[in-house]
């Protein structure tokens, strides 16, 4: 008996040696399994995967379904096994290990008012087992916001979805009424709301498409509790139009929990159906490109290069596009530049501090780039003395490592140029 065993298991080993040599070599599926599987559907991975029971496949086909498991956000890992059948084919079983996907959300904090704020939010990342994503958020930051979003992205075949998603927000900003003096500002209440439809169109395992429209109502509304009587002028545009919204998505990442290796490119852009005289947006372009390298057992070399571009803003403060520690610049502060184009480069080593089997620390060093095309200017005062930021940093992340997206981030940005301020961002996810 245990001869047969050394038998089987040598025979397992050439196998899979046959496969890393000859990974184009074409052999037949005779049955597809799935192991570990708790909520995620047997049948919804089978509908996406590449391999199917009594056709040909080789090795590359089986290692690209891996590696499309592991982006699923109910997933946190996978990997397979295959088996000889005999004259019958091979048996391929994928060994799948499962993300916890109902995530609850919390985040307190001081207000721009200097008010307590707060925003409540509950996701599921898995919806009956076939990834389905649906919740919603509430937020209390000066003023009240709500969101709720359903999101199908396999609903009508195994490359098209569907999501729907309506959002009320509101928030207290700033508006530089004299762009070359952003220190002289004035805070507004920016309200954007409506519903939007977006459809999902995976071309292949590296490109996928989205296309949404959305009807949109946007405001500004000047708070004048610090306002003398004088300023009764100031402007308060409104508007309502429709976003019409594409996206091309270039994703070949290699993703191991915690550890990402490869590249990620999105273009996106968004037209608007009408503008006015301060709200002058006809559109919105935006590429985003990621490189991640691994290096060594525990670091990680991350960078992002973010371009972003709309129309030129003439004779109004009203630009679309804001510098923030959230988005582009950590440590700078909540929304401290506007303009019509921004530049914004990121780059960090992220290192693995302590692991243990579902626990991650990761600590990282990072050094943000950014610059701004401010309303009434050219693109090449991007990277004036005055528009240029550079902020430098540290920071540590805790992470679940079966929880989808459970990564608390905090970092603190040293203001290098002078530019900026010295803060701590905190977030959910990685910053990119």
């Amino acid at each position: 008996m245990k001869e047969k065993s050394i038998k089987n298991t040598y025979f397992f080993l050439v196998v899979l040696m046959s496969f890393q040599m000859f990974a184009q070599t074409q052999f037949k599926v005779e049955s597809l399994n799935f192991e570990g599987l708790k909520k995620t559907k047997a049948s919804f991975l089978s509908r996406i995967a590449k391999v199917k029971p009594g056709a040909e496949t080789d090795s590359l086909i089986i290692v690209t379904d891996i590696e499309r498991f592991k982006r699923l956000d109910g997933i946190a890992y996978a990997n397979y096994r295959v088996e000889s059948k005999g004259e019958l084919g091979y048996k391929i079983t994928y060994i799948i290990e499962e993300n916890f996907s109902i995530i609850p959300g919390f985040r307190a904090g001081q207000a721009s008012d200097d008010s307590f704020s707060y925003r409540f939010s509950a996701f599921e990342f898995n919806g009956l087992g076939r990834n389905i994503i649906f919740g919603g958020f509430y937020k209390k930051e000066v003023f009240n916001g709500f969101g709720v979003f359903l999101e199908h992205p396999y609903l009508f075949t195994n490359k098209l979805g569907l999501g729907v998603n309506y959002v009320d927000d509101s928030s207290q900003q700033p508006i530089f009424l004299n762009p070359n003096n952003i220190d002289d500002e004035t805070d507004f209440i920016y309200t954007s709301k409506g519903p939007e439809i977006t459809l999902f169109y995976e071309l292949n395992f590296n490109n996928r498409f989205e296309f949404g429209v959305k009807a949109l109502t946007e405001e500004y509304v000047v708070i004048r509790d610090n306002l003398d009587d004088t300023f009764i002028n100031i402007p308060e545009p409104n508007i309502k139009r429709t976003a019409f919204r594409a996206s091309h998505e270039y994703v070949d990442l290699d993703i191991e929990y915690q550890n990402i290796s490869g590249f990620r490119n999105l273009l996106e852009g968004t037209v608007f159906s009408d503008n006015n005289r301060l709200l002058q947006t006809d559109y919105i372009l935006n590429n985003t490109t990621q490189y991640f390298k691994r290096l060594g057992d525990k670091g990680n070399f991350a960078t992002q290069l973010q371009l972003q571009i709309t129309n030129p803003i003439e004779n109004s403060a009203f630009a679309p596009l804001i510098i923030d520690n959230q988005l582009n610049t950590r440590g700078a502060g909540n929304i401290v530049d506007r303009g019509s184009a921004i530049i914004a480069l990121n780059t960090e080593y992220r290192h693995t501090l302590l692991e243990k089997k579902w626990f991650v620390i990761q600590g990282n060093s990072f050094i943000d780039v950014s610059g701004v095309q401010r309303p009434n200017s050219d693109f090449g005062d991007v990277f004036s003395s005055n528009t240029a930021r550079v902020q430098s940093g540290v920071g540590l992340r805790f992470i679940h490592k079966y929880i989808f997206n459970a990564v608390l981030r905090f970092d603190y940005g040293i203001d290098v140029t002078g530019n900026g301020g010295n803060g701590i961002v905190f977030g959910i996810g990685q910053y990119f």
